[in-house]
């Protein structure tokens, strides 16, 4: 077994224990909310991040091509957007209280990954060889990551922030974030989001102009490009009111839950009945 065999089987192992770690850290954040807490969670939260930046680059390595050629790497990347995303959240709003529970997820979904690995032999194409393309991808991942997030703390704020005073929930409200804080931390993460849609937008038209351009294939019309067109003007056009003060918390969060609802409906909708020129057939060697 090469070195490089021997640090993903390692990693494979090491990643969810990690991000273990770091949710038990900031459980205790949330429900002692002690100085040692402070000091462990989030540099628990990088550690795990920059190893999964190691293994995400070493299957890349490994498979000459960006990591989701199958189930355990596609899901893998996913843990890591949503880690990355909320990382920027808690930098950019300030407060780690949503921590254990985001975390928590990071982990669930990175031992699901570890748990289905397949290391004898992934799929292989050639769109996933392109380093535009999976530029494209990962960016688009990070974006539905932080929507997730967005739509998450959104649901708080309109339902249950209100139904955790009274009743089994009672024990947490008071460690939630205010109603401010957390508004933040939603408008945080569609502004992470937005911005990463807009690179994704941008290099995946560029991705399609390269290599359908020429051909004169009307690749615009491509089911998967009008959706997402469509999702980064929903978030852009919600940004913008909140921006100029004509929507307060309450209209975001709405937009925010309705979406995520939007964009999950469409994704499957797109996926099962219409074929799309981002269908990942077998590598045919051309970039």
């Amino acid at each position: 077994m090469s070195s490089l065999e021997t640090f993903l089987s390692a990693a494979i192992i090491l990643l969810p224990l990690t991000y273990l770690l770091a949710a038990l850290a900031y459980g205790w954040l949330f429900f002692a909310g002690t100085e040692r807490a402070k000091r462990l969670s989030t540099p628990l939260l990088l550690t795990g991040l920059f190893l999964h930046v190691a293994f995400l680059a070493a299957l890349t390595f490994h498979w000459a091509q960006f990591p989701a050629g199958d189930v355990s790497q596609a899901l893998s990347v996913v843990a890591f957007a949503v880690g990355l995303t909320y990382l920027l959240v808690e930098w950019r709003g300030r407060d780690r209280s949503t921590g254990f529970w985001i975390v928590s997820v990071i982990f669930f979904i990175q031992l699901l990954s570890s748990i289905l690995r397949q290391p004898e032999a992934v799929a292989q194409s050639a769109l996933l060889k392109n380093a535009i393309f999976a530029a494209h991808a990962f960016l688009a991942l990070v974006a539905y990551a932080a929507f997730v997030m967005a739509a998450a703390y959104g649901f708080l704020f309109l339902r249950l922030y209100r139904e955790l005073k009274s009743g089994l929930f009672a024990l947490f409200y008071g460690k939630l974030p205010p109603l401010a804080a957390l508004e933040r931390m939603m408008a945080g993460a569609l502004h992470i989001g937005w911005l990463a849609l807009t690179g994704a937008v941008a290099i995946g038209i560029f991705n399609g102009y390269q290599r359908y351009g020429e051909s004169g294939e009307s690749w615009v019309a491509d089911p998967m490009i009008l959706l997402t067109l469509a999702t980064w003007s929903l978030y852009g056009l919600a940004l913008l009111l909140r921006r100029t003060q004509q929507w307060q918390g309450r209209q975001t969060a709405i937009v925010s839950v309705a979406g995520l609802c939007a964009i999950l409906l469409s994704l499957v909708a797109v996926n099962f009945l219409v074929g799309n020129f981002h269908s990942l057939g077998p590598a045919t060697g051309q970039t």
